[in-house]
């Protein structure tokens, strides 16, 4: 018997994808991994190792327990045993699709991108995962999930267009899916650069999840803790704009979904934002012990091959109450975007960014296709300037969200 507190997390993923490419869909790759994640408490110090197989589990505890010496001291405890809500995000046709499945999804999404031009490339992928983890503490937790992966471009002469997205049960309509990429690549032919200047502009679920990633760092406790991020003294405060509410939410079935965490935590739906106001930051249990607070259930574990880290769950942003932003925002002054890269150059202490506007379009009597441009500026800002939110929301893997509309953005051509 192991004399201390410890903790064992078990992971195994199966994957398949297939991909149309030049007019040929490539063989199908399959990929599977499968391994334990190992924690030991001793010293009041956190040790980590991990291991492929079930009978290295002993010597993987051994380790960890050597590796403890080297964390700080803390008053850190694994999590206590629990009960867990039932999230819905498991689908066993996905689990039990076969090569024959995912060729007929893609074709069906070829059906519909090729409308209008044969220069597609469609990429589909399915995987199902199984976790468990148990502690010392007597804490025993288990489930299963499923992820249908979607991906389509068309290239129509000049104009750009796709699809992407992620599922966790078998959506509906594969054909819709390759038609709105076909739809948006027509409409893109001859994109102009809009004329530098401020512009209003409408983003939706698609490029808002890119802009998270500069946003999030910004809550996560260790940043917190050490001063680093410019909200570390603004909880309780209204820093953003009153329209804005932000939920951290693994119990939604977004790709995210799971009924604990990934140190046995209970999922369950947490502001990070209300009505403009700082409510919470990103803890796992460790970064909250050695700030001396009573924080978790925002821990991730990037593979069982790593240490748990702070890390989000689903993501919501609340509705608003505008029906249809593109019906009230006309403006030649309005640009709707598409799609935008760029996202990693920013600078994630100060919010400062500068992204590339792929596709898009100018808002006024007529839409007029844009893109090779710029925008710049402060994702505090940003969402302090919020103009509207529109009533809808759609979901897009693990992030749920309506169109925003946000004002003083500085178009560079």
């Amino acid at each position: 018997m192991f004399s201390f507190p410890h903790e064992i997390y078990f992971s195994k993923t199966t994957s398949y994808s297939l991909m149309l490419y030049g007019g040929k869909i490539k063989p199908r790759e399959y990929n599977e991994i499968t391994g334990y994640g190992i924690r030991v408490l001793k010293d009041r110090r956190v040790g980590f190792a991990y291991c492929t197989h079930e009978n290295e589990i002993k010597k993987s505890l051994e380790k960890a327990a050597e590796a403890s010496k080297f964390s700080p001291q803390s008053n850190f405890s694994f999590a206590p045993k629990t009960t867990f809500p039932n999230v819905d995000i498991y689908d066993r046709k996905i689990a039990n699709m076969d090569e024959t499945g995912l060729k007929n999804i893609l074709e069906e999404i070829r059906s519909g991108a090729e409308r209008y031009s044969k220069n597609t490339k469609i990429m589909v992928s399915t995987s199902e995962e199984e976790t468990r983890i148990e502690n010392s503490y007597g804490l025993e937790g288990e489930y299963r999930c499923t992820v249908l992966s979607v991906y389509g471009e068309v290239m129509d002469e000049d104009g750009f267009g796709f699809y992407s997205n992620a599922f966790t049960h078998l959506p509906g309509d594969f054909y819709d899916m390759g038609l709105q990429a076909a739809e948006m690549a027509r409409a893109m032919r001859k994109p102009k650069r809009p004329e530098p200047g401020m512009y209003t502009v409408v983003m939706g679920p698609e490029t808002l999840t890119d802009l998270l990633d500069i946003l999030l760092p910004s809550f996560l406790g260790d940043w917190k803790r050490r001063g680093i991020s410019v909200l570390a003294t603004k909880k309780g405060k209204s820093f953003f704009n009153e329209k804005l509410s932000l939920y951290d939410d693994g119990t939604l079935s977004g790709t995210a979904g799971r009924p604990f965490d990934d140190e046995g935590v209970p999922a369950r739906r947490r502001p990070l934002i209300e009505n403009g106001v700082v409510m919470d930051f990103i803890y796992d249990r460790e970064t909250a012990f050695l700030e001396g607070i009573e924080r978790d259930g925002y821990c991730n574990r990037a593979a069982f091959s790593a240490p748990p880290m702070p890390g989000n769950s689903n993501i919501e942003i609340a509705v608003g109450d505008v029906e249809n932003v593109e019906e009230e925002y006309k403006g030649e002054k309005t640009l709707l975007i598409y799609a935008l890269h760029g996202t990693h150059t920013a600078n994630r202490t100060t919010g400062d960014f500068g992204v590339e506007i792929n596709a898009g379009m100018l808002l006024g009597k007529e839409k007029k296709a844009v893109g090779g441009f710029m925008i710049t500026g402060n994702i505090f800002n940003l969402f302090r300037d919020i103009e509207n939110i529109e009533k809808k929301t759609k979901s897009c893997g693990s992030f749920f969200s309506p169109r925003i509309v946000f004002g003083n953005l500085r178009v560079v051509s």
